[in-house]
């Protein structure tokens, strides 16, 4: 049945819910540009009047989408040191790892359309991640040298959870993924061990 308007109150952030979780489905499998307010309307099975209530257009329902991932990357790097050790700089990237697995479908939109990047949504995650490369650097201004190795790291953790196989086991995944970029980083590998790139506790 096609629905001409969503209820007030519960109703409508349950439905507005439903759009974001259909438009990011879309979005993943044909594209940012290629996806029409549209399609999204027929699959939801609401006429486009129902689906522009909740998002006016198509960058409105984009910037709800990314919002989420941006408010995890601003909460990554507010407060911190500006040279922090290397303690504080594995717990970012352990939380850079997690932000990845829990905003998995929009990163791999990001990484298969990077048209999105230049979208209005996303004109704050560009500062947010400088900041957090300089933050995982350990120093104010890192060299060529040292932003290499933080875009290593950053790289490493997106492409070892993006294109992870269905049977692998989350708990070792991560852990291995976490290992690998602090390695790339030359911290030490967990809270414990004592050399670079050591096995994870």
């Amino acid at each position: 049945m096609i629905t001409e308007y969503a209820a007030p109150g519960d109703g409508r952030e349950l439905t507005r819910s439903r759009v974001l979780d259909v438009a990011l489905q879309l979005i993943a499998a044909n594209g940012f540009a290629a996806t029409s307010t549209r399609e999204i309307s027929e699959r939801l099975g609401f006429t486009k009047a129902a689906l522009y209530y909740h998002f006016r257009t198509k960058d409105d329902l984009l910037a709800a989408l990314v919002a989420p991932a941006i408010e995890g990357l601003a909460a990554m790097v507010e407060g911190r040191d500006p040279r922090p050790a290397a303690g504080p700089r594995r717990a970012m990237l352990a939380a850079y790892v997690d932000f990845v697995a829990a905003h998995e479908n929009l990163i791999r939109v990001l990484s298969e359309d990077p048209s999105v990047a230049h979208r209005p949504a996303f004109s704050a995650a560009g500062p947010l991640y400088e900041r957090l490369t300089d933050l995982l650097a350990g120093q104010e201004s890192p060299g060529t040298a040292q932003r290499a190795r933080v875009r290593a790291a950053l790289g490493g953790i997106r492409a070892a959870l993006l294109h992870a196989g269905p049977g692998e086991d989350p708990t070792v995944l991560r852990e291995a993924t976490l290992a690998a970029a602090c390695g790339a980083l030359g911290i030490p590998g967990s809270r414990t061990s004592g050399h670079h790139g050591g096995p994870l506790h």
